[in-house]
């Protein structure tokens, strides 16, 4: 009886110890890295990363997109700034040649 006694003691003794080596040098890791709420977790991860990976892609599209836009905006409003400016010129100086036309010679 005493022989089991010490044979049981010296199990439980070899077993902690041997547990908790395992666990200490990373093999458990395998244990939790098998369960499948873990694998369902890295696969979730996997695909949310993609997805942040193509959101950020179409975001930098975006913003060049943005740019170019930007540039065509700019260059059509000096475009019509020029128009404008022209189309008032040549109409103040039409305007000024009529009066200038009228003003010397009298009308009888």
């Amino acid at each position: 009886m005493l022989r089991f006694l010490f044979g049981l003691l010296v199990g439980t003794i070899v077993g902690a110890v041997g547990t908790a080596y395992f666990f200490s040098t990373g093999g458990g890791d395998h244990l939790v890295a098998a369960s499948p709420r873990v694998l369902r977790l890295e696969e979730d991860l996997r695909r949310v990363t993609q997805e942040r990976e193509l959101i950020a892609k179409k975001l930098e599209d975006t913003a060049a997109l943005m740019e170019k836009m930007t540039a065509r905006f700019t260059d059509l409003e000096r475009r019509f700034q020029t128009l404008e400016s022209a189309t008032r010129k040549s109409a103040t100086e039409g305007t000024h040649e009529e009066q200038q036309g009228e003003a010397p010679g009298p009308s009888s």
